[in-house]
């Protein structure tokens, strides 16, 4: 009945949705793919709004019910099968229809979890422009093979004018099959030779990155400031770049927007440890090829102290996950201090680091963030650089980090610290 109940009200919604599409004539901008999402979508969303009016869902509304709800300025209700609540946002919907167009773009974040979603979403929404960040596990216990995932996501640009990809994140093997009959394509990365790549001059947790673009080896503007570190936030700075071109920004226009990208919380944010430590909070999530990015990002930082990992638990990965563990696992054998969170990380990943090499003295296994956390306590010292980095249920390795905070108050900045998030995290771990 529920089931049921939620496809009858998605049909009401995409049909306001399509409604708002045709009568306003917003520019579609899309953002899909297996990691970088937000991120990307945030980035491109602080460019395009140097000359456009942008509406972008700030939270994680990507599913088939909250995207066009995302699109109105809308949130999902509590109860999904409280009628009443659907009847007043179909009233809002109505009323936003007839109004003079408060946005240029509609900026939206496309999630799926099981096959046909992302073909679902490209039927309707015709993008102007769609950026596909990466194809790479996710969701494995539904989709089963990376084939299925790259069918997924790559879907969307047989709808799309324009189509803009991470071409070191969508394996080459995929391309052509998926990509082919797309009207424009226009590639970013940091290896080989996309249409648009950064030079970088200088790179740090705190300082950000500063360098330039360019395009077929030429630098493009002046030097660029990003307040973010590490590759995927360059990669989204380009995607987002690229999408200002399209959109017809000048390239000073582009510049500032980049220089205005601001980091999502749990994201490769910087924020101040203990004993004079850093912390690098990555803990949104996590899946194979994001948790190589961020150990790459922790092990390029010098530090006067020890390069500690917290991973936790990669969920959704299906019957491969145990190895998928084992080969993050062994990407951790250098750092200084490992500590796992979770059944998944402390069973194989961290095995797997000291099979790699990893002193079996310097992995901590943890079976909680609270745990973890108190720990981390203990062994922070002045120089360290903490990594956070870990799934949702089971791990909330945002716990973990909470503990060393330098400034309490810097709480507010972590992902996830509703009264409700707070509610299922006691439940999960029976936190009294």
């Amino acid at each position: 009945m529920k089931a049921r109940f939620r496809l009858f009200v998605r049909s009401l919604l995409e049909r306001q949705l399509k409604r708002l599409i045709k009568r306003q004539q917003p520019k579609v901008v899309a953002v899909v793919g297996s990691v970088g999402k937000t991120s990307t979508k945030f980035a491109i969303e602080a460019v395009l709004s140097q000359k456009y009016r942008v509406q972008m869902q700030t939270g994680n509304y990507n599913d088939t019910v909250s995207v066009p709800l995302a699109a109105f300025g809308l949130t999902t209700p509590n109860s999904i099968i409280n009628p009443f609540a659907w009847i007043w946002r179909l009233i809002a919907m109505e009323i936003k229809l007839w109004q003079t167009p408060t946005h240029d773009v509609l900026l939206l974040e496309l999630g799926t979890d099981k096959a046909g979603e992302i073909p679902h979403f490209a039927s309707y929404l015709k993008p102007d422009i769609s950026v596909i960040t990466a194809v790479a596990p996710e969701h494995m216990e539904y989709f089963g093979t990376l084939d299925a995932v790259a069918k997924e996501e790559l879907a969307i640009a047989g709808s799309s004018k324009i189509t803009i990809f991470g071409r070191d994140e969508v394996p080459s093997e995929y391309r052509g099959a998926h990509l082919e009959k797309t009207t424009k394509v226009f590639t970013y990365g940091l290896r080989g030779k996309p249409d648009l790549t950064f030079d970088v001059e200088s790179s740090d947790p705190v300082a950000g990155t500063a360098g330039m673009l360019k395009s077929e080896s030429k630098p493009i503007g002046h030097k660029v400031r990003l307040k973010g570190y590490g590759e995927p936030a360059i990669k989204s700075a380009l995607a987002a770049a690229l999408v200002g071109e399209q959109m017809g920004l000048t390239r000073d226009e582009i510049h500032a927007g980049l220089e205005a990208i601001s980091t999502p919380s749990g994201r490769m944010q910087s924020l101040a440890g203990i004993s004079g430590s850093l912390i690098i909070d990555d803990t949104y999530n996590s899946s194979p090829e994001a948790a190589y990015a961020a150990l790459q990002a922790l092990l390029s930082i010098n530090v006067a102290g020890k390069h500690i990992a917290v991973m936790g638990s990669m969920n959704e990965l299906g019957d491969e996950s145990p190895r998928y563990h084992a080969e993050v696992g062994a990407a951790c054998a250098g750092v200084d201090l490992l500590v796992t969170i979770g059944g998944l990380a402390n069973d194989h990943l961290g095995p797997a680091a000291v099979a790699a090499g990893l002193d079996p003295t310097r992995w901590k296994p943890a079976e909680s963030p609270y745990a973890a956390g108190e720990y981390l306590k203990l062994v922070v010292g002045t120089g360290d650089v903490v990594l956070a980095k870990g799934s949702q249920n089971g791990v909330f390795a945002e716990e973990a980090i909470k503990a060393i905070l330098a400034d309490p108050a810097d709480t507010a900045k972590l992902v996830r610290q509703s009264p409700a998030w707070i509610r299922i995290k006691n439940k999960q771990f029976g936190v009294q």
